[in-house]
């Protein structure tokens, strides 16, 4: 059977994977954290737990049950999801992942700096996907927005389709090194232009012209994901079916960044429900 990948390992991506491996499927966590639920206290309307249990403790304990039973759990940061020859590559910062299918399990973020007109040019020039989008700007000048990692693997996406591409960091110090890709540091105040985006506006007064912007704040989410695989989204949310499938075969979604309450016992019925149609789905296609 082709591997299952499960990207986030907070009660979505753990129940997911706990019923997967379950069933058979070889199933690979990749998770750079504990998602939304690690940046809680106290949880004590999760059923089982008589004092409540902190999340901090009900996250190790996850992750400890989905290792007993041989899920194999990385901790890196995911990039991207691309059609593979088999099935789907999971891209992180450290290696590349061959899956039959893909739980997107890792929450609703979406890093949108709070730049003036960034909407008015979504679609216009402004993106939210190197991979999908760069060969539309090949001979023009780029941007990309973010000063983390997922900014720079944008960057190194682009490079190789656009010669003129900077990253500009929106006022935040850049995680990586000069050698690596060129920074601008100013604070930008927001995006200009006319029918599409023609120029970029510092706090300082200063301008810079460009046919495009990559926006890649922190990392890549679910909705980031979801725009690079091109699923379908709605008010933030991925759009899935009953049985959590995307329109996308192969690729599932759970948890809170699919429509529902933001509670853990939601998150983990999404899992269960994900996690087993995934698998079914690869046991039908292996």
């Amino acid at each position: 059977m082709k591997k299952l990948v499960i990207i986030g390992q907070g009660p979505a991506g753990i129940s997911a994977a706990l019923y997967a491996v379950r069933g058979g499927a070889d199933v690979t966590i990749v998770a750079k954290d504990g998602g939304a639920l690690q940046k809680a206290d106290l949880i004590q309307n999760y059923y089982g737990f008589e004092k409540g249990i902190s999340a901090k403790e009900l996250i190790r304990q996850g992750i400890a049950q989905a290792e007993n039973l041989g899920v194999k759990i990385i901790s890196d940061e995911v990039c991207g999801v691309e059609f593979g020859a088999d099935g789907y590559l999971v891209k992180t910062l450290k290696s590349e992942i061959v899956a039959g299918a893909v739980v997107i399990a890792c929450g609703t973020s979406r890093n949108i700096p709070p730049i003036k007109n960034i909407g008015e040019f979504e679609g216009k020039g402004v993106s939210y996907c190197a991979i999908c989008d760069g060969f539309f700007f090949r001979g023009k000048k780029v941007a990309v927005i973010g000063s983390g990692n997922y900014a720079l693997n944008e960057y190194n996406v682009l490079k190789n389709i656009i010669d003129d591409v900077i990253i500009c960091t929106n006022g935040e110090t850049p995680a990586f090194s000069a050698s690596q890709a060129p920074v601008d540091e100013k604070k930008i105040v927001s995006f200009q232009g006319d029918e599409i985006i023609r120029k970029i506006v510092f706090a300082d007064g200063s301008e810079r012209e460009i046919d495009g912007v990559f926006i890649a704040c922190g990392s890549a989410g679910a909705f980031e994901l979801a725009k690079k695989l091109g699923l379908e989204t709605a008010n933030n949310k991925i759009v899935t079916d009953e049985k959590r499938a995307t329109n996308i075969p192969g690729i599932f979604a759970a948890g809170d960044c699919v429509t529902g309450l933001q509670q853990i016992a939601k998150a983990v019925y999404d899992g269960m429900i994900a996690g087993t149609e995934a698998l079914k789905y690869l046991k039908q296609t292996s």
